[in-house]
């Protein structure tokens, strides 16, 4: 059962989700806006719209999350509790941050293709768990690599590691991350409700063999991709009344391939969401959304070096299910030279999360959306 945590976001990560198809009904006695803002989804809900035949839209998509305090299941844990279980580090804190291109066009009414192209970067501050001690046989040799400063990997993605003496260090990854294409198909477009599904694809574009710099590989969750083939469906249901809508979403990420070239596979998620909005004037909307997500651990094994030492290197310490609540708003200009540009704004934020193992806590985070259709 789900019981008390922090937590954040939709998740992220690294997924494709799908939400507001089309626009919401209006009444007989309501002029509509030429660019109704509550006709896309929330900033979190992902390649959230159709479009009309040969219309071209171009986005830009930020996701931001934050990780602080180490949770077992739901539960807070302590630095003593997690070097009693074996640890000689622990993660203290973590941001991740994603910057996607979405660039969608409409082959007809019921079909539109989608291709997103995504970059990522995560800084983690790790420190020596409580009883712990800097000239331990293990201690130092767990360290992510101790002392050295990366360079490069393969083109595609950096890590960088700074280290205090007293044990505390912080090290990141960043560089391309894998990419989405997909297909939404029109199912229903009645006068009350609409609905449609989206087959995507993530092709494997990441590092998922980024190393420190004593030649281990980085923690599993600071890989830059799944390093797999994964298949990404969805379904959307969306129905508005004059300035009010509301929709729902379900969605999954499956990996079709049992490991990556590094020896292992991200576990399945499963995801379902449910949003409303109010459009307050022409030009803004708000929404309110909820979203769970259920995430597997972790299967197999890095087939190199690789340290122990952080619960972060386990495979079992990743996955969990988790609850979060959202509100943000949509602005779309009426007039002038930004008319029917878009911009919708998220912040969400934990209600509740069981964590598989031993792992940080998820925070507050923000989503930001950004396009223009032509």
């Amino acid at each position: 059962m789900i019981r008390h945590a922090k937590l954040l976001i939709c998740s992220a990560p690294l997924s494709l989700s799908l939400a507001l198809t089309s626009t919401p009904a209006l009444g007989h006695d309501q002029v509509a806006p030429a660019y109704l803002p509550e006709s896309h989804a929330p900033a979190g809900v992902m390649t959230d719209h159709l479009h009309s035949q040969g219309e071209w839209m171009v986005g830009y998509r930020y996701m931001r999350e934050e990780f602080s305090g180490i949770y077992r299941g739901s539960d807070k844990t302590s630095s003593a509790a997690l070097n009693a279980a074996g640890f000689s580090m622990m993660p203290t804190g973590m941001t991740m941050e994603m910057h996607m291109l979405d660039i969608m066009y409409a082959v007809n009414d019921n079909l539109t293709l989608m291709f997103m192209p995504q970059t990522m970067s995560m800084d983690m501050t790790m420190a020596m768990t409580e009883g712990s001690h800097i000239h331990g046989d293990s201690a130092m040799a767990g360290m992510d690599g101790g002392m050295g400063d990366m360079s490069g990997m393969d083109g595609m993605g950096e890590m960088d590691h700074s280290m205090e003496m007293h044990g505390s260090h912080s090290h990141g990854t960043s560089g391309t991350g894998d990419t989405i294409f997909a297909g939404l198909f029109r199912l229903a477009n009645d006068a009350d409700y609409n609905l449609h599904a989206t087959l995507g694809i993530s092709a494997p574009t990441g590092n998922v063999d980024l190393k420190n710099a004593d030649g281990t590989f980085v923690h599993y969750g600071m890989q830059l991709g799944t390093g797999t083939w994964d298949l990404m469906p969805s379904i959307t249901y969306t129905s508005g009344r004059n300035s009010l809508s509301w929709g729902a979403q379900g969605s999954a990420r499956l990996p079709i391939q049992e490991e990556n070239d590094s020896g292992f596979q991200f576990g399945e998620r499963y995801s379902a969401t449910a949003w409303s909005a109010y459009r307050l004037a022409d030009w803004v909307s708000v929404s309110a959304r909820l979203g769970y997500t259920k995430q597997h651990d972790i299967n197999g094994h890095y087939n190199g070096p690789h340290n122990h030492s952080s619960p972060s290197d386990l495979q079992a310490n990743y996955g969990g299910e988790f609850v979060e609540a959202a509100v943000g708003a949509n602005l779309v200009p009426q007039t002038g030279a930004l008319a029917g540009v878009r911009l919708g704004l998220e912040w969400t934020s934990n209600l509740a999360a069981h964590y598989n193992g031993y792992q940080l806590g998820r925070e507050n985070g923000l989503n930001m959306s950004l396009g223009y259709a032509f």
